[in-house]
């Protein structure tokens, strides 16, 4: 290919990936009216019906997201052995969308825009970073582009510090009405089992119509397998002698350990989203709310046509961060104790504290409420284990 057409062509941000945060990015760009010229690379064949996003609403959800939510929760529970923990409020109510509404929304706000262009089927062959820019080639081409947005989920680490968020679950349909379509079960039958912090999780749709998941946060991998064995004896006492319908399946294993790959990025021009960006809180698997603030930042960096900078897109505040390794060390360190400390949050935790905790709006009195409702000397020895790994880290750096 001729290169000086390759750089008359060069494309202003390529994204690759159509998921949560690289679909968000390119809604945020038409929010904000980028007139920069936009391509969207996606491996997969077109939208999918394969995922629902939850989150808890808040001021940071845009406009736009809110008019896709496809159901909202007022109130949301725990069970254990010990009891049953019940949270609700009107303004910070429990929501999803899934990705097909987001697929069809990114699409119907673009579709007839000449500056932005979504392309299926496309594989990445490679990168190669050029003096202004990138060269990519692809299954069918080869593009140039001066701005690249990196969305692919990372690979995981096997040699991890952290857990891994393992699942199975299916959306269901069936005649009889055995569903509380008012609340959504957050975390059900929590126990600590031989494959680590297990429950279950429903969102009810209707009394008839639900997603089932089993979940399970271990420190290895759990194969599908396994999963789907543990997954079918629980489905079996829910629906009972009841007959239903699976609509889908969903199947995954989230990594619940500090990943920003921006960090170790060399070309300044390659910034990482969605949760190689830190877009995905550790301690908890969520990750759609702060891709959408990652989305209005990056979004607002390229239309001012500002050099982005990873340090200021990060996702998550750096407290939230902290905050999530030491529960994280607690948690792999004795996960019965973990079972103890989300018990105690449903059962101490203001509903309005809590849901602004897991949205990254807390204020400093919801953060000491939250502290203090944990169990104070697990959450000690995680700290100062926390302290003294970082300062024989640093003293390692100073020797070489």
């Amino acid at each position: 290919m001729n290169t000086i057409k390759a750089k008359q062509a060069a494309i202003d941000v390529v994204i690759i990936g159509a998921g949560a945060a690289g679909l968000s990015l390119l809604l945020a760009l038409d929010e904000h009216n980028y007139t920069g010229t936009v391509k969207v690379l996606e491996r997969r064949s077109g939208p999918q019906n394969d995922r629902i996003w939850s989150f808890w609403h808040s001021d940071a959800v845009p406009s736009y997201i809110e008019s896709i939510v496809s159901h909202k929760w007022s109130t949301w529970s725990l069970m254990t052995q010990q009891g049953h923990y019940l949270m609700g409020h009107s303004f910070y109510q429990y929501c999803s969308v899934r990705s097909e509404h987001l697929s069809a929304l990114a699409v119907e706000r673009t579709s007839a825009q000449a500056n932005i262009d979504v392309l299926f089927n496309c594989d990445i062959a490679s990168i190669k970073a050029e003096d202004d820019g990138f060269i990519i080639t692809t299954s069918s081409e080869t593009l140039m582009a001066k701005q690249i947005i990196d969305t692919r989920p990372p690979a995981l680490n096997s040699n991890h510090k952290g857990l891994l968020q393992c699942f199975y679950g299916e959306e269901i349909m069936l005649d009889a009405a055995i569903f509380e379509p008012s609340t959504v079960k957050l975390m059900d039958q929590l126990c600590r089992s031989a494959l680590g912090i297990e429950f279950v999780y429903i969102l009810p749709f209707s009394v008839n119509h639900a997603l089932v998941e089993f979940t399970c946060f271990s420190i290895d991998i759990i194969d599908k397998e396994t999963l789907k064995k543990r997954f079918a004896q629980i489905i079996k006492n829910i629906v009972k002698q009841h007959d239903y319908k699976v609509v889908r399946t969903e199947h995954a294993v989230l990594p619940m350990y500090s990943i920003n790959q921006n960090r170790h990025e060399p070309h300044s021009d390659l910034i990482y989203g969605g949760i190689a960006g830190g877009a995905m809180r550790t301690a908890t698997g969520y990750s759609f709310l702060s891709s959408q603030r990652w989305a209005k930042k990056c979004a607002s960096a390229l239309t001012q046509r500002t050099k982005l900078n990873a340090a200021a897109l990060a996702p998550i505040n750096s407290l939230y961060q902290k905050m999530d390794v030491i529960m994280l060390r607690v948690l792999r360190t004795d996960m019965k104790t973990g079972v103890t400390i989300f018990e105690r949050m449903f059962e101490r935790v203001k509903a309005e504290r809590f849901a602004r905790f897991m949205t990254e709006q807390a204020t400093l009195l919801d953060i000491l409420s939250v502290i203090w409702a944990m169990p104070k000397w697990a959450f000690l020895c995680a700290a100062f284990g926390s302290f003294f790994t970082r300062t024989a880290s640093s003293n390692k750096k100073r020797e070489r």
